[in-house]
């Protein structure tokens, strides 16, 4: 069995969350270039403040392209053949970063690589850094 619900929509089967968590794929675009992705908030993606912390890190960064686009089923399996798929994770408040090892989609199980380190455990990183005051940001305010 699956320990999480890939939520679907609609008949390109877009990708939207994992569970109560937003949803990220970091990949090699079709194009070629190095992309961390995740649905567009359009009424069904909760706007997580978790989401906002990684895609504002990510933009920070400066190291790959960050977008809010649609991802078709067919896209991502298209990239699990082709092997451009680096990881995929949700992200909320209570999990933080929590990374998808696999994915069971019409009775046939994808497994989601991963590469070392993983983009989820810097994120996880970082941001439990900054919460528990390691690392000085001005999202944290000392009291």
């Amino acid at each position: 069995g699956c320990q999480q619900v890939l939520w679907l929509h609609g008949p390109q089967h877009l990708l939207t969350e994992v569970g109560t968590m937003n949803l990220f794929i970091f990949w090699t675009h079709e194009d070629g270039e190095l992309e961390l992705v995740t649905p567009p908030l359009d009424g069904l993606i909760l706007p997580g403040v978790t989401r906002r912390s990684l895609l504002e890190l990510a933009r920070e960064w400066g190291e790959f392209r960050v977008r809010e686009a649609p991802i078709p089923m067919a896209a991502v399996l298209r990239a699990l053949a082709e092997g451009r798929l680096r990881e995929m994770f949700g992200s909320g408040t209570a999990c933080v970063v929590c990374p998808v090892g696999g994915i069971l989609y019409r009775d046939t199980l994808h497994p989601i690589p991963t590469t070392e380190p993983t983009l989820a455990q810097r994120f996880l990183r970082v941001l439990t850094d900054i919460q528990y005051g390691r690392v000085a940001s001005d999202w944290a305010q000392p009291l």
